[in-house]
């Protein structure tokens, strides 16, 4: 009897050797379909930053030059400090304010004195002193220490921080209050053992 030559010859021989071909040939066909499936039909997303090449010179960031703060300035955050924190004269207040802190509201509702600012009537709106954290030529931020008025507040005094910005950005826009908040934070309980 002629013997079966090659090396495949061999394998017809016992149910083990076809059995094991069958597994190996199984796990060649699985990894060949999840390759082709993954090359035609899960191909994803390109790339969402491509590299786009331009002849156009670069846009660098140019840093806002520092200015000191103007009397300006001060005038406004105190005349801020007197009507929209105070809740007096809103009329005047409401010119001196950006939509950064006005919102959607409109005048008639700013009148009613329901407004994003925090109230706190001061005995040293007009002498408290501004520490100046920065100031630009557009933008400008402050801190003021502010007494309340007797029987007024629970804490002694506060720290708040007001923000002014230039109209629209502008270098030569008018200042307005844009930002009003206290330096407070609620003290943390002890634990009890």
């Amino acid at each position: 009897m002629a013997q079966s030559g090659g090396i495949l010859g061999s394998l017809g021989d016992s149910p083990r050797k076809q059995r094991r071909l069958l597994i190996v040939s199984g796990a060649v066909f699985a990894a060949g379909a999840i390759a082709f499936i993954s090359a035609f039909f899960l191909r994803g997303t390109s790339n969402a930053f491509t590299d786009t090449f331009s002849n156009q010179p670069a846009q660098l960031n140019h840093p806002d030059k520092k200015v000191p703060i103007s009397k300006q300035q001060i005038a406004i955050a105190r005349q801020f400090i007197k009507t929209a924190v105070a809740r007096k004269n809103l009329d005047k207040a409401w010119n001196i304010v950006d939509v950064d802190l006005k919102g959607r509201m409109n005048k008639r509702q700013w009148m009613t004195g329901t407004i994003p600012v925090i109230e706190y009537e001061s005995i040293n709106a007009d002498n408290a002193a501004f520490v100046v954290d920065y100031s630009y030529e557009t933008s400008a931020l402050m801190e003021v220490d502010l007494i309340p008025k007797p029987h007024t507040q629970k804490r002694p005094h506060l720290l708040f921080f007001l923000g002014l910005k230039r109209e629209h950005g502008k270098k030569n826009g008018r200042w307005l209050v844009d930002y009003w908040q206290p330096n407070w934070r609620p003290p943390i309980p002890m634990a009890v053992h």
